[in-house]
């Protein structure tokens, strides 16, 4: 048996560990759902940082920090879209004071 199965079906057996675990499940379910919402840039980078902060834990399973990398790339890639967007936008005044489109 691996040390890593060994201690994943101790920590299973205490009920601290999961309901932690099933808290940050939740979290990402919930971040995966909102993910195909259109979520502000600020919430976007919340999301990844919270997901980052997981997968530095290190104490997650192998297939959840998958996911998580996974769900974090689909959000990264959904910001880069914004980003670009609110670049197109960005306007400039005219010294006529029009407003153009960068």
């Amino acid at each position: 048996m691996d040390e890593f199965g060994k201690w994943l079906r101790e920590q299973q057996k205490d009920p601290k560990f999961c309901a932690e675990y099933d808290r940050a499940y939740a979290e990402y379910e919930e971040m995966r759902a909102r993910a195909g919402e259109d979520l502000s840039l600020e919430e976007a980078f919340s999301g990844l940082d919270a997901m980052l902060e997981k997968l530095e834990d290190r104490t997650i399973p192998l297939e959840e920090a998958v996911r998580l990398y996974q769900q974090g790339m689909e959000l990264l890639a959904r910001c880069n879209e914004k980003i670009d967007t609110v670049e197109k936008q960005v306007l400039t005044v005219s010294k006529e004071g029009v407003l153009n489109e960068f």
